[in-house]
C-alpha cells in the first residue's frame, strides 16, 4: 500500500499558470500544515497548493499531498471550485472538526487566508 496520497481538483500547476492565455492572470500559494491536532497520535505533514485567479481571487484548482487527509479534503475543494468560491470565502468556510482528523483551522482555511 502507498504511504503518501496525492489528490487534485480543477486546474493544476503549471497548466493553471497559463491563465494569461485565456485573458486572466493566475497565482498559486503552497501551504504546509499538519493533518490533525497536536495532542493526537500520528500527526503528519499535509501540503496544499491553491491555484486562483489574481484579480477576482476565484479558486481555479487545488493539489494536496500527505500521509493522511489529502484525499478527503480535495472533495471540499472540488465543491468550492464548482461553486466559484473565492479565497476569502475559503478562508471562512466551516469544515467539520474532530481532533483525530482535523485542526481547528483546517489547511484549506489557512490557504484561503494566505491567498486573500
Amino acid at each position: 500500500m502507498y504511504k503518501i496520497a496525492w489528490s487534485r481538483s480543477g486546474a493544476h500547476w503549471p497548466f493553471g499558470a497559463r491563465g494569461g492565455d485565456r485573458g486572466f492572470e493566475v497565482k498559486a500559494k503552497t501551504i504546509t500544515d499538519k493533518c490533525h491536532t497536536n495532542y493526537c497520535d500520528g500527526q503528519s505533514d499535509l501540503h496544499m497548493k491553491l491555484i486562483y485567479e489574481t484579480d477576482t481571487k476565484r479558486i481555479l484548482g487545488a493539489q494536496m499531498v500527505g500521509r493522511k487527509g489529502a484525499v478527503h479534503r480535495i472533495d471540499a475543494m472540488a465543491v468550492a471550485i464548482t461553486m466559484g468560491a473565492t479565497t476569502s470565502q475559503l478562508a471562512t468556510m466551516d469544515f467539520a472538526y474532530a481532533p483525530p482528523f482535523s485542526r481547528t483551522w483546517d489547511i484549506m482555511n489557512v490557504a484561503g487566508n494566505v491567498a486573500k
